[in-house]
């Protein structure tokens, strides 16, 4: 075995578009392909409803995979291409897949005839899918836009039919972990069905990055307390927001719920974690803004019993924002 001898590195000289396809693989961590940005490519309806769709403008990556060492095609897309149609259906429902394929006939081994043009990546139509596909057939350099699921008798393409398929080749990540410990003086949740900001050390200001559309996010309260009291049954609900106001956040996550029972009376103790975790999409308003994060609780408002937080107590926010593919 021989090392390439690569005259890349030399002024002059001269390489093979293979050469930068297998560099442009390297750079982007051999991803199998997807948009750039969360934006790009975005299939729709037309804006008159007919059989047509449209792509919106946008840049992507596609790795080649007809052969070894084919190496990542880049592309984009300029404007609405509405140079797919699809077909109407009769008595059965079809799905149809829309993608973005690489037909490039000049390497060795191409599955793809005609002469070299200067077009190489073509948005493509593959009918017949199953209603559940989510990628491109086997052995097909291409990346999933769009499914389309068109009911029986269907004459026109809605965008109720259109089910997203995007993913992001790269996606930016950025994760933080935040803590706050338990204050000196005990603090007591609110037992009401009004959401409340507990505990109050649990508050934070966090930048959201302008390129951030999701973000996951974990929540512990370690050493909690359950102090019994009023009838020995807690149950209430506890989850993180973005926002200043708890009762009317820019952001909700969904909800924890805490139930305990000890069986009533005032003389219950019982030191516990309350948990939980969260994944959502991050409108375009939140985005490149700094937001309050805080943690929120309600409880049903007739089950007394009260949960504390104090010294020794830790609240731990594990936050991770990312970039996924997204229609606004």
């Amino acid at each position: 075995m021989t090392f390439n001898a690569l005259t890349y590195v030399i002024d002059g000289g001269n390489q093979t578009s293979q050469l930068w396809r297998l560099a442009l693989e390297a750079a982007s961590m051999e991803t199998p392909g997807g948009v750039i940005g969360p934006l790009d490519c975005i299939v729709n309806q037309t804006v008159v409803p007919s059989l047509g769709i449209l792509i919106s403008d946008g840049k992507f990556l596609i790795e080649g995979i007809e052969v070894a060492d084919q190496g990542t095609y880049y592309g984009y897309n300029v404007g609405n291409d509405s140079t797919l149609t699809i077909a109407a259906t009769t008595g059965t429902p079809r799905s149809d897949m829309i993608i973005a394929r690489v037909e490039d006939p000049t390497f060795a081994g191409s599955p793809w005839g005609g002469s070299v043009g200067a077009q190489t990546i073509f948005p493509r139509v593959i009918s017949n899918v199953s209603s559940s596909a989510t990628t491109p057939p086997a052995g097909q350099s291409a990346i999933a836009l769009a499914r389309i699921d068109m009911p029986a008798t269907a004459s026109t393409v809605l965008q109720s039919y259109i089910t997203d398929l995007r993913t992001v080749a790269n996606p930016k990540r950025q994760r933080t972990i935040l803590t706050a410990a338990g204050p000196g003086s005990p603090s007591n949740w609110t037992v009401g069905t009004s959401p409340t900001a507990w505990p109050a050390v649990a508050s934070w200001q966090i930048a959201v990055p302008a390129w951030a559309t999701g973000v996951k996010m974990r929540w512990d309260i370690t050493s909690a307390v359950f102090l019994g009291g009023g009838n020995g049954f807690a149950r209430g609900n506890i989850y993180p927001v973005f926002g200043a106001s708890v009762g009317s956040p820019n952001v909700t996550f969904p909800s924890r719920l805490v139930s305990i029972n000890f069986g009533g009376g005032a003389a219950e103790y019982e030191v516990m974690s309350i948990s939980g975790a969260a994944d959502v999409t991050i409108p375009a308003a939140v985005r490149n803004t700094t937001q309050t994060l805080q943690l929120a609780q309600t409880t049903d408002g007739t089950n007394t019993g009260i949960i504390e937080v104090t010294e020794g107590a830790l609240v731990i926010m594990d936050v991770e924002f990312l970039q996924r593919a997204v229609t606004s």
